[in-house]
């Protein structure tokens, strides 16, 4: 697919897409007033605006993280499996505490302002953590979630993980599984945005993005340059997704509900 194709099928889809938690954490720091600015075509928004240095509290070996997530406060939270932990620091590295994890703990998501909810490696649990007072809560078991340390997210205040062609939606209250989504793959990685989870294929050669609304309950689909990889909401509504190109190279798309808004390459 040409540029010109691909740009007009992601205004297409994301003309469908308006994310409101950000404005929702613009009004809990009082700053109602202030109008989110959306990003303009060409802008350069691919800049390194700070890096941490983790390398003293993480150690030379094992130090792999295989996810990360920032809290309301601003605070990190980040998965080491290898050293079977949670790392938790300030962006600037500061106030580094961990908590230990009986396994791997794989995926992370905030629940609230002091709970996050992990996904361990080869396990079909989630367990959840109050990570101000270094405390496991609860072990929620999924019989039907993946083993192999399935991604993570959250909408309506419920928990979300990805099972054999199917979304899995839980209580995490009640440790129920409330609904079961039916896919047309091995969901992958995960994000909850407004009344819609995205969601990529497991499978390493599927480039398409996915998507499960709510509102309408359907399912849409994205094809993009390569796998999709990773995705997140910034606080204009836009859609940034990293997809993998190739072994060395990844991919920055940047959209909003007007038009593509830039593509980087990344050479490591």
């Amino acid at each position: 697919m040409n540029t010109a194709g691909l740009t007009a099928k992601i205004e297409e889809f994301m003309q469908r897409v308006v994310c409101q938690n950000c404005r929702g954490k613009f009004d809990k720091q009082e700053i109602k007033d202030q109008p989110v600015k959306p990003y303009k075509l060409g802008q350069s928004i691919f800049t390194l605006h700070h890096q941490t240095d983790l390398t003293s509290e993480v150690g030379d070996r094992g130090g792999y993280v295989t996810d990360i997530v920032m809290m309301d406060d601003g605070r990190l939270v980040m998965c080491l499996p290898n050293q079977k932990r949670l790392l938790i620091c300030n962006t600037d590295g500061s106030q580094v505490d961990s908590i230990d994890v009986q396994g791997k703990p794989w995926c992370v998501t905030a629940v609230n302002n002091s709970t996050v909810a992990v996904t361990l490696w080869y396990s079909k649990c989630i367990e959840m953590y109050d990570i101000n007072n270094k405390l496991k809560l609860k072990s929620i078991s999924v019989p039907g979630m993946w083993w192999k340390g399935s991604d993570i997210t959250t909408i309506n205040n419920k928990l979300v993980v990805g099972g054999d062609n199917r979304l899995l939606i839980i209580d995490h209250q009640t440790g129920e599984v409330v609904q079961t989504i039916q896919t047309d793959c091995d969901p992958g990685r995960l994000h909850g945005s407004r009344d819609r989870i995205f969601y990529s294929d497991i499978n390493y050669f599927n480039n398409k993005l996915y998507w499960y609304s709510y509102t309408d309950d359907t399912h849409h689909t994205l094809t993009l340059p390569s796998q999709p990889k990773g995705m997140t909401t910034l606080q204009d509504g836009s859609l940034y997704v990293c997809v993998l190109m190739d072994q060395y190279n990844m991919c920055h798309l940047m959209v909003n509900s007007i038009s593509l808004l830039q593509q980087r390459d990344f050479k490591n």
